[in-house]
């Protein structure tokens, strides 16, 4: 890695669009087909918490439609199923709007008798279905709701109560929140425990069925009595740690794992001891989505600059686990976002710049220091276009763009 002090290559991204419109960047925006979908804050409001929900073209950025306002979204990705888009509300209520006009047509409570329970932010979609964890205090249930059970011709005012359907109820009680990844028809998910009191409990059901079929635990109490400094505790209510290649079930968080999902061996777990330089210390901390290339992950980590020590901007080996390269941006802030690869260049946007890597070598092509990133949000790929984030460093404020990454 190079010295920080020395003089960076520069860069200049061509914009293909700007929307003008102010976005909500954590998490908001999903493409879907020729579309793009996002939290936009509407004109005129500078509250943080008032959204709609809008719609642009993907390949133009022109406005479609815009929602009416709501508040407290859960900040995950809106959804959308056939015909319509499903906008999760804190605590459980999901409104539901036509995808080709915007138009409101239902409002739905998810409710288990004698519960109060609330989504646990990473809604994942499956065929039909919606799966998420639902928990509140020690209540905890991993659970999927058809969304042909919802009527989408009523008044779209009156609540409706809709049951989910409980996949499971983890033992340890700790929360689901990794976001649901489905391969051969089995859904995966795993728990989350702030304070590392009890195991990762990481399982896999199948989808017709219903029956656990992959059951794993790992790090908690394990990792801090062998005094692990950074102990395994399963990701955060933002963080996305399953990713599956290739039969090979990957979970990226404190720890690097991997098992094979022919035979359930566990290939590999990378965990970090005091003795680790720190500058190799890779994990992966609030990964909203690596980007998987020739054999490698790329992911970006939530710590900041400080000299010579701690990189955020990573890439493994996925076969192995271990580091090929890494790098951190000169005052960089944390990063919690994704890294975009297309046409042999990996791209990481941030406050400091757009960053512009070689994704084998880890050699910086460039920076677009005019460009002003988001440390924490969601990069879409379409077509040639990395949509995302473009903020102004004087106001704060964020239009949704779209930035060329052709050849």
């Amino acid at each position: 890695m190079k010295n920080k002090d020395e003089e960076e290559p520069s860069y200049k991204v061509r914009i293909a669009w700007d929307s003008g419109l102010f976005s909500n960047y954590y998490q908001s925006h999903t493409v879907d087909r020729d579309a793009v979908y996002f939290y936009e804050r509407p004109p005129g409001y500078n509250q943080v918490n008032i959204y709609t929900l809008t719609r642009l073209d993907a390949e133009t950025g022109r406005f479609k439609w815009r929602t009416p306002m709501f508040s407290d979204i859960v900040f995950c990705q809106p959804i959308i199923i056939g015909n319509y888009v499903y906008v999760f509300i804190e605590t459980n209520i999901i409104i539901c709007f036509n995808r080709e006009t915007g138009e409101h047509t239902a409002t739905v409570k998810m409710k288990i008798e004698n519960k109060d329970l609330g989504f646990r932010w990473n809604v994942n979609a499956y065929q039909q279905n919606l799966y998420f964890g639902f928990a509140s205090g020690k209540d905890s249930f991993f659970v999927s709701v058809d969304v042909n059970l919802i009527n989408q011709n009523g008044d779209p005012e009156k609540i409706q109560e809709i049951t989910p359907e409980i996949l499971w109820e983890p033992d340890t009680g700790c929360t689901v929140t990794a976001k649901a990844v489905v391969h051969n028809n089995i859904v995966y998910t795993s728990t989350y425990n702030y304070f590392a009191y009890y195991p990762v409990e990481l399982a896999g059901f199948d989808i017709n069925t219903r029956q656990m079929v992959f059951y794993k635990t790992f790090g908690g109490p394990v990792d801090l009595a062998d005094n692990i400094p950074y102990p395994e505790t399963g990701g955060n209510l933002q963080s996305n740690p399953i990713f599956i290649h290739d039969n090979i079930l990957y979970y990226l968080y404190r720890s690097i794992n991997a098992w094979n999902l022919t035979t359930y061996e566990q290939l590999y777990r990378h965990i970090f001891t005091d003795d680790v330089p720190i500058e190799k210390r890779y994990m992966a901390g609030i990964c909203l989505q690596p980007a998987f290339h020739n054999g490698k992950f790329y992911y970006t980590q939530s710590v900041s600059y400080e000299p010579n020590k701690w990189r955020n901007i990573h890439c493994i080996d996925a076969k192995t686990g271990e580091l090929v390269w890494n790098d951190i941006a000169k005052d960089s802030e944390t990063l919690d976002t994704n890294p975009i690869i297309a046409h042999g260049k990996l791209y990481v946007s941030q406050h400091s710049g757009l960053r512009v890597y070689n994704p084998e070598t880890g050699k910086l092509i460039g920076v677009d220091s005019s460009f002003c990133g988001m440390g924490m949000g969601r990069n879409v790929l379409y077509n040639d276009y990395m949509i995302c984030v473009r903020m102004n460093r004087d106001t704060g404020d964020g239009k949704l763009v779209a930035v060329y990454v052709g050849k």
